[in-house]
């Protein structure tokens, strides 16, 4: 009987607190209750690469007490993105981007499965990715990328350095600023609207900083590093912005002056706002064009930065 009582007790210890030891069968054993955290460092993408080639193009971390899948390789990455993209399409919200107002209605951290989601993103599919809306817009981004080459061959005639990041993220929030406000934020020597720029980027900042909060849920009531109190600070500002930009265009509309109209994004959610029955509002507007502006922004600035990055490597 006593032998029955202890095998029962080890079985239960394992069942309780194997996951704290990382195990995987697919990735590095980690070390207890950290996990892998240790082996990120860091340079996390580095990192990952070299236990990729270790472990495979799938692999299994436990950061803390969460399990995270790394795919490291194309065909991988199809497979989870592209053939399987339903069961895969939400995902695990960060700690400061949980701070955001209305998250429900964002179109990144939104559930897929609710129909104001599917609304949203068929709005942005029809109103600004749709062939006719990008055709129509042809003439803006060639004017913002005319206005970023004449700033880079002024650089050039004087002989100084250029902030390719810096250049490329001021000139994507111009084209996000006139597709949806018909106004540029920034002018064209990229030296006014700081503060717009510095909240864009605090923001990314807070979302991908390391935060214990993410890693070890229960410490979230805690916020002990300040990272989602920081993270709210900023989306409150830059909603007052918000809310700047869409208390003068409700002003204007309210007047019937035509030239109040612009026909941009913006007028096309307050159409939707104005019809009866409409989910779409005030506290809706906000969440989603900030969504457009972090992403299409500080992707388009990271991504060409790796780019030239790259080429300097391997011209």
């Amino acid at each position: 009987m006593e032998v029955y009582i202890f095998l029962f007790c080890i079985v239960i210890f394992f069942l309780l607190f194997e996951p704290l030891f990382g195990r995987s069968k697919t990735g590095p054993i980690g070390l207890p209750i950290l996990g892998s955290i240790n082996r990120l460092g860091r340079h996390p993408n580095q990192s990952l690469a070299e236990l990729a080639k270790i472990h495979g193009p799938i692999m299994t971390l436990r950061l803390g007490s969460i399990t995270t899948i790394v795919l490291s390789s194309p065909a991988m990455a199809k497979q989870v993105l592209q053939t399987h993209a339903q069961p895969f399409s939400d995902r695990p919200v960060p700690d400061a981007i949980a701070s955001m107002h209305n998250l429900k209605a964002s179109l990144v951290w939104g559930p897929s499965d609710d129909h104001r989601w599917r609304k949203l993103r068929g709005l942005c599919s029809t109103q600004l990715f749709g062939a006719q809306k990008l055709n129509s817009l042809q003439f803006l981004r060639y004017q913002k990328v005319e206005q970023l080459i004449q700033h880079i061959k002024n650089h050039c005639l004087s002989n100084s350095q250029v902030n390719v990041g810096e250049v490329v993220f001021a000139t994507t929030l111009n084209l996000i600023f006139s597709t949806m406000f018909s106004m540029d934020i920034i002018d064209p020597e990229f030296s006014t609207a700081q503060e717009f720029k510095d909240l864009v980027w605090k923001i990314v900042e807070s979302a991908g900083k390391p935060n214990l909060s993410d890693y070890f849920p229960v410490l979230k009531r805690f916020d002990l590093q300040g990272v989602r109190k920081l993270a709210m600070m900023h989306y409150d500002r830059m909603h007052e912005i918000f809310d700047e930009m869409i208390d003068k265009r409700m002003k204007g509309r309210a007047s019937s002056n035509p030239s109040s109209r612009n026909g941009d994004f913006l007028d096309v959610l307050l159409d939707q706002w104005d019809e009866n029955g409409s989910f779409i509002n005030r506290e809706t507007i906000k969440p989603l064009i900030q969504n457009l502006f972090i992403a299409g922004s500080e992707t388009s600035a990271a991504t060409t930065e790796w780019a030239m990055a790259e080429l300097l490597r391997n011209p």
